[in-house]
């Protein structure tokens, strides 16, 4: 449960944190970070300005909100094994709206063994803690949202070309407060599938996903077919294409199915996937882009699940050797899916923004970045609509 700090304390926190990293001798953040690769430890503070918090057709709330970020990395390598843990603290305050005040705990560990050079696996889990977004939840109430993932996987390929891929799996969501949309959900799953890997770095994977999931905070709801529990597969095919100092490529095709225990009328089946490209144009010149189609559940009286068609696309250009400037854009249209079934008006949203960025890297171990991002949605459901602008500054140091 978040927990809340005396005000002047948490003032007196922050400025004991900058002045205690601008009082640190560069040269010697150097010499640390060099002579101690296994272990980093990280400082941020990031001030963001939204001029419409709420995500509101009318009436926008401006805000100024500041994130101040605390973490430790560890990275070792034993002999064949390797142990990762990551753990940071980000303590998130709003000016104007003090009640959405929360510190979000989050961790990523993982262990890459190996038994045998053909046999190596992972073992990993991961915790994100973050306020749900307003543009789905239309209320001004406090949402925090924790995601866990565990994860075990093993990959047997006795001659570095052909794998066997077999894994057991668990993602679970928890709010903080009742979002029907997006509920509560624990699902446990059996991966498993087979690899080739090319001399050339690149590989195909055919994996396929078979999940059971409960929803333990929703009881049956007859009435609004609103059900407790599900089954999921999941079949995809993932490719990989690299070309040295030049491009990359990756690309998966899927096909999800998805059955409720109790209401077929929530059945639903969808084609997912996405596209990636980076291309380096010229030797200070970058460029990505990205084509997806995204499925994920959006249980409402109008809706069962939303399908998301996304293009993004960023250019960056290296001004100095330590100086970046980017442009990113993104245009999505979000179709609120199984309406026909509930005899129901629906939902459609296009969404498009745009923004730039500039990145300063003095040294390897600080860095300054500035970004703006407009943000633009039309909606079949008017208050739905909205425009906002969102201007950050990041300061960052590490250790």
């Amino acid at each position: 449960m978040p927990f809340k700090h005396n005000r002047k304390q948490l003032i007196s926190f922050k400025h004991q944190l900058l002045l205690g990293c601008f009082s640190l001798n560069l040269s010697s953040i150097i010499v640390w970070a060099d002579e101690l690769d296994t272990l980093q430890f990280r400082a941020s503070i990031d001030r963001a300005y939204d001029d419409n918090l709420f995500r509101r057709a009318n009436n926008e709330t401006s805000e100024q909100i500041t994130h101040s970020t605390i973490g430790v990395k560890f990275d070792k390598s034993y002999s064949l094994q390797r142990v990762i843990l990551d753990v940071w603290v980000i303590d998130n305050k709003y000016r104007e709206n003090e009640y959405l005040d929360f510190v979000g705990k989050n961790y990523s560990a993982a262990y890459l063994w190996t038994l045998t050079p053909s046999l190596t696996g992972t073992l990993s889990s991961r915790q994100t803690e973050s306020m749900n977004n307003f543009g789905d939840f239309l209320s001004t109430q406090q949402n925090v949202r924790t995601f866990i993932t565990n994860e075990f996987t093993a990959k047997y390929s006795p001659h570095k070309v052909w794998g066997l891929i077999l894994g057991v799996s668990q993602n679970k969501l928890e709010n903080s407060q009742t979002f029907t949309a997006i509920t509560d959900f624990d699902a446990k799953g059996v991966d498993y599938g087979v690899s080739y890997d090319f001399s050339s770095g690149a590989y195909l994977k055919f994996l396929a996903h078979n999940r059971s999931g409960g929803l333990s905070q929703r009881p049956l709801d007859p009435v609004n077919a609103f059900d407790n529990g599900y089954k999921e597969n999941e079949y995809e095919i993932d490719l990989y294409i690299p070309e040295e100092g030049k491009s990359s490529l990756s690309a998966k095709v899927g096909h999800i199915t998805k059955e409720y225990d109790n209401f077929s009328v929530r059945d639903y089946k969808a084609f997912v996937g996405n596209v990636n490209y980076n291309l380096i144009l010229t030797g200070k010149l970058k460029s990505n882009f990205v084509l997806s189609r995204s499925a994920s559940p959006f249980e409402t009286s109008n809706s069962t699940y939303s399908i998301s068609d996304t293009f993004t696309t960023r250019v960056t250009y290296d001004l100095t050797s330590k100086i970046e400037a980017g442009l990113n854009l993104r245009y999505s249209e979000r179709d609120f899916e199984g309406r026909e079934r509930f005899d129901t008006s629906g939902r459609k949203d296009k969404e498009h923004s745009y923004g730039v960025n500039i990145n300063w890297n003095p040294t390897k171990n600080v860095g300054l970045s500035l970004r703006s991002v407009k943000s633009y949605r039309d909606s079949t459901v008017a208050r739905f609509d909205y425009d906002d602008t969102l201007t950050t500054i990041n300061l960052e140091l590490k250790i």
